[in-house]
């Protein structure tokens, strides 16, 4: 039992120092950092109690009796609470209450049993020597956690826009290791491995998040020039046809000279927004430069791009009504053909210069504009002098 202690304590260590990384991190995203806390920090005092449980166990001490049965029923309460935690935050039906409100009752469930094991040994029983044994319904906590867990895997290999197609794979081996631990523990009743692997599975969840961030734009929360590149090598390597869309963010800099750079900032993280809901389940958006933008779409037809360049023209509409400094995006595409010689890379090119065509076109229609309003100007000091 000591070597289990040990490796228990180690367990609660490393959560801890994760758990720290985890509070000052800026690359990953807040909620997700939350979310890992939260698991975190059930795992730490679930293994505080399976700690506790084992050194009840050695001692045969009666006045033990109720801490003992105290002890059990929080430990086997909470052990469905962090696979709980992963798919309740993680859960793509945020706005479905009902379905969360279901998502609990196993839980609760779960508890109400448990609580009943004090003098029932529904779940454990502990006997006037202080001795524990398993009940005739010791595996409800371990059905519910696996439950849950399944579910969360589910909602992980599902979430399409979020995880590539390797990070699934990855993911989905990570957040295995405790249904394995639970599967060995109830083949084997000597084994205790659910929380140090749950411990482990963490610390690996927690690895897997900072790979992934590094994709990211810390900024937009969008894809990073990395993460396009990455992109661009892989559809070379897949040989599939694609829709390259390039994005620039007018007048960044008259705007960081004129308001300030954090005025400069908000635009772009507008535009980000804008360009991302515009091409939602159509293509994946990165942020290739400073003001400059792309998204690349997988076999969509030019009727789905125009499409989705008009939503972005209504968005932008919306937007600049409420906003002082108005947000202008030019745009430009181009189709790469799998069956053509010219690279993807060469698609880019023209997408960037047909970008560089409606840019200036931009320009134009707004010293049009310009020259009409400053004509309509004089014309009504002219009409007011007479």
């Amino acid at each position: 039992m000591i070597p289990l202690i040990s490796t228990d304590a180690f367990a609660i260590i490393a959560l801890c120092f994760t758990i720290s990384l985890a509070k000052r991190n800026v690359a990953v995203n807040n909620k997700k950092n939350m979310i890992y806390i939260f698991a975190s920090v059930t795992t730490i005092i679930l293994l505080i109690l399976e700690i506790t449980t084992i050194l009840m166990a050695i001692s045969s001490n009666n006045k033990l009796i109720v801490p003992h049965r105290i002890a059990n029923i929080l430990g086997f309460s909470l052990s469905p609470v962090v696979p709980f935690i992963l798919l309740f935050f993680n859960s793509n039906k945020e706005k479905n209450s009902l379905y969360k409100y279901f998502l609990t009752i196993p839980l609760f469930f779960n508890t109400f049993i448990c609580a009943l094991s004090y003098k029932a040994g529904f779940i454990f029983f502990v006997d006037a020597q202080n001795q524990y044994t398993r009940g005739n319904l010791f595996l409800i906590p371990t059905i519910i956690s696996i439950f849950y867990y399944m579910l969360f895997l589910i909602t992980v290999i599902k979430n399409i826009a979020e995880y590539e197609k390797e990070d699934k794979k990855i993911l989905a081996l990570v957040l295995f290791i405790p249904i394995l631990a639970i599967i060995f523990q109830i083949m084997f009743k000597n084994l205790i491995l659910i929380w140090s692997s749950t411990s482990i599975s963490l610390l690996l969840y927690y690895i897997f998040l900072l790979e992934l961030q590094f994709r990211y734009d810390i900024q937009t929360k969008i894809r990073n020039r990395a993460a396009f590149e990455k992109e661009m090598e892989q559809n070379i390597r897949n040989n599939k046809n694609a829709t390259i869309v390039v994005f620039d963010l007018n007048n960044l800099k008259g705007t960081n000279d004129k308001y300030g750079h954090k005025a400069g900032d908000e635009m772009i993280l507008q535009a980000a927004k804008i360009i991302e809901e515009s091409f939602t389940h159509m293509g994946k958006a990165y942020r290739i430069g400073g003001d400059e933008f792309c998204v690349i779409c997988k076999d969509v037809w030019s009727e789905l791009v125009d499409s989705a360049l008009s939503n972005l023209d209504d968005l932008l509409i919306k937007v600049n009504q409420n906003r002082h400094i108005k947000i202008v995006i030019a745009y430009g595409y181009a189709f790469y053909n799998k069956n053509e010689s010219e690279s993807i890379y060469c698609t880019f090119t023209k997408a960037d210069k047909a970008m560089y065509t409606h840019k200036a076109k931009l320009k134009d229609f707004r010293h049009m504009k310009e020259n009409n309003k400053s004509k309509a100007s004089k014309n009504i000091f002219h009409q007011a002098r007479r």
